[in-house]
C-alpha cells in the first residue's frame, strides 16, 4: 500500500461504485458496499457481489476482475478494491420436484 498515492479527499459517492458493480452482465445485484478511508487517507471499497453458481469458475473470475476494474475507472488509483461473490442458485433453472427424483437400488 505504500506506493498508493495517499488521499485526503472525502469519500467517493456510493452510487457511481453501485453502477459500476452492476454494469457488467453476470452481477445480479451487490449485496453489501463499504466505502471507508484508512487513517493515511487511503479509501477501501468491499462489496460482496451476487452471482449465479451455475457460471463456470472461469466466467466469475472475470466478473469479479471486471466489476474491480469498472469501480477502479470510478475512484481512481488511490483506492484498495475487494470484490468477492456471494453465489446464489440460477432461478431460471428449473429443478424437478422431490418426490419424481428416483434413486435405484439393488437388494
Amino acid at each position: 500500500m505504500g506506493d498508493k498515492k495517499k488521499s485526503k479527499e472525502p469519500l467517493p459517492p456510493r452510487e457511481p461504485i453501485l453502477t459500476a458493480l452492476l454494469d457488467g452482465p453476470d452481477a445480479d445485484a451487490v449485496l453489501r458496499l463499504s466505502v471507508t478511508a484508512e487513517p493515511d487517507g487511503h479509501w477501501v471499497i468491499a462489496a460482496t457481489v451476487q452471482l449465479a453458481e451455475t457460471l463456470p469458475s472461469y466466467v466469475l473470475a472475470h466478473a469479479l476482475n471486471d466489476a474491480k476494474r469498472r469501480v477502479r475507472e470510478v475512484v481512481g488509483d488511490h483506492a484498495e478494491i475487494y470484490v468477492e461473490p456471494e453465489l446464489v442458485r440460477d432461478t431460471s433453472e428449473t429443478q424437478p420436484p422431490t418426490d419424481v427424483i428416483v434413486i435405484k437400488a439393488s437388494d
